[in-house]
């Protein structure tokens, strides 16, 4: 039987099925913090601030909101104006309506989470000294500013004052330091990252129960340190790193790969989906993880798969163990492109052809007459589906190379790279880069879709039975086989940079990109 009838027989029974439901997935609008989430770099603290219930981490990018009652974290706020916190060197929370002021070499900042409002202004010189004032019925702050106190209410300019004995003023680094005298000797510790990377404190506040301190760091996020043990807890929210490799959506959480843009190793990170908690793997100090960037994760049971610039890689996150194979095991390269689960084994693509590595670790060469790079793979039966750059192949258990599909090389440019393969519904969908290329599941003929304009060159594909996310290096877009681009997300606009990841779930689409992890909210139209 030809190889084009035996994947026939594994179509659905209507094309139309791939057009069913009611409507179809689109970001909303971002009236709320929820509906748009940016993490970035959140290793650099520039500083922090806590009350009762409430603690203000200003990163670099974004404000992080920690409750120490429930150790959680809130969404990340991302202030109206790029570069907006960049400078930020103090915090002080306004004890009116708990409230936050940042302050710079120049000016202020301040973020409202009730009415999720920013302002920003200019001091008439360079604040020395921050404070608060309780007894104080007009609210905001009180600086010192060449050698005389100012408050900066919290509409209008600073006025020249005199607080009243009540004044707070906002706590540092030293008031940590003598509170907890033998925090001098620990603070080197504490703040040397992977590769023996040497930072610095940027912040402090006391714990409200008095059990300790919050530290900020340049390069370990913020960290918590206890009193009685002093010891330093790393708090971390988000990602520590801006490159985004891959991602992978699981059951109750979302798997991230940073590139090691500027740490020694990529960086692996496991978040829930409200992104209240992050589980940072750090790998094997002081070299981190074994590899410096991936490029594709598949979740298989309780472990973790990687495609790897250094082979594959398989996380056990129960035992918290690595192991991986490369060219010594038997791969042909040690650039691994893409995975997928085929038949009980794992099947890497490289830069040079493809292997299998079964349950007990033994590596296979499969087709071992196809030399060349494979930009993604699906399993479906007995069927691998492969992406190369002579367009979309297809292998079957014991063959030795791979085979064209019958009536897709009919297809005028059909032979051109593939980056995604999938099913929408029934329909088996290829994503070049130029157009959708779909097979009718009835009648098994190949049709090519509207043209991919304006997306650049495509990156990543996520498939599901909606339809296509794709994303390029000018932005990401969803589309449906027959229907081409239904929708639209471009940098910088849209997204911070050019696509590296993307995932999709029943309430949010993920996109990884060159400047970080966002996550937008959806719903159907």
């Amino acid at each position: 039987m030809r190889l084009g009838l035996l994947l026939l027989a594994l179509g659905g029974v209507a094309c139309g099925a791939a057009q069913s439901g009611t409507g179809f997935p689109v970001p909303v609008s971002a009236f709320r913090p929820e509906d748009r989430v940016l993490l970035a770099d959140f290793s650099r603290v520039n500083a922090v601030a806590a009350a009762y219930d409430v603690a203000y981490v200003a990163f670099p990018t974004a404000v992080g909101i920690w409750r120490p009652l429930t150790a959680r974290w809130e969404v990340p706020r991302t202030p109206p104006r790029p570069g907006m916190l960049r400078d930020v060197r103090g915090a002080v929370i306004d004890p009116g309506d708990q409230s936050l002021w940042l302050i710079t070499d120049r000016g202020w900042i301040h973020y409202s989470p009730n009415g999720q409002r920013w302002d920003e202004g200019i001091f008439p010189g360079t604040p020395t000294t921050l404070a608060t004032d309780p007894m104080d019925p007009r609210g905001g702050i009180w600086v010192r500013l060449g050698g005389s106190w100012y408050v900066q209410p919290r509409f209008g300019a600073a006025m020249p004052g005199s607080p009243s004995a009540a004044l707070r003023l906002a706590p540092t680094i030293e008031d940590a330091l003598r509170d907890m005298p033998s925090l001098r000797a620990l603070a080197p510790r504490l703040v040397t990252g992977q590769g023996l990377e040497q930072g610095r404190i940027t912040g402090a506040a006391p714990l409200p129960d008095g059990s300790g301190w919050l530290l900020g760091t340049t390069n370990r996020g913020l960290l918590k340190v206890d009193r009685m043990g002093m010891s330093g807890t790393p708090l971390p929210l988000g990602l520590r790193g801006t490159m985004v490799g891959a991602l992978a959506i699981g059951v109750n959480s979302v798997w991230v790969a940073t590139d090691a843009d500027r740490w020694p190793s990529a960086e692996l990170a496991q978040l829930s989906r409200d992104l209240a908690i992050s589980t940072v793997t750090e790998g094997r100090e002081p070299f981190g993880l074994p590899f410096a960037a991936a490029r594709k994760i598949v979740l298989e049971g309780r472990d973790v798969w990687l495609a790897t610039d250094q082979g594959v890689a398989r996380f056990q996150p129960n035992g918290g163990t690595w192991t991986r194979w490369s060219e010594i095991d038997g791969l042909p390269d040690a650039r691994v492109l893409t995975l997928a689960e085929h038949q009980g084994r794992m099947v890497a693509a490289t830069m040079r052809g493809m292997i299998e590595i079964a349950p007990d670790g033994v590596v296979t060469r499969i087709a071992p007459r196809f030399l060349e790079p494979a930009y993604a793979l699906l399993s479906r039966g007995d069927t691998l589906w492969v992406g190369t750059n002579r367009g979309l192949l297809a292998w079957m258990p014991g063959e030795d190379a791979l085979a064209e599909p019958e009536g897709l090389t009919q297809l005028v440019g059909a032979r051109i790279p593939v980056r995604g393969i999938g099913y929408v519904a029934d329909t088996l969908v290829a994503v070049t880069d130029r157009e959708l290329l779909w097979r009718n599941p009835v009648s098994g003929a190949w049709r090519a879709g509207q043209p991919l304009a304006g997306l650049g060159r495509i990156n990543v594909t996520s498939v599901s039975d909606d339809g296509i996310w794709i994303g390029g290096e000018a932005g990401a877009a969803f589309a449906r086989p027959t229907l081409g681009i239904l929708r639209r997300l471009l940098v910088p606009a849209d997204l911070p940079g050019p696509v590296t990841a993307i995932g999709v779930d029943a309430e949010y689409l993920w996109v990884g990109t060159t400047q970080g992890l966002v996550r937008m909210g959806l719903e159907r139209r």
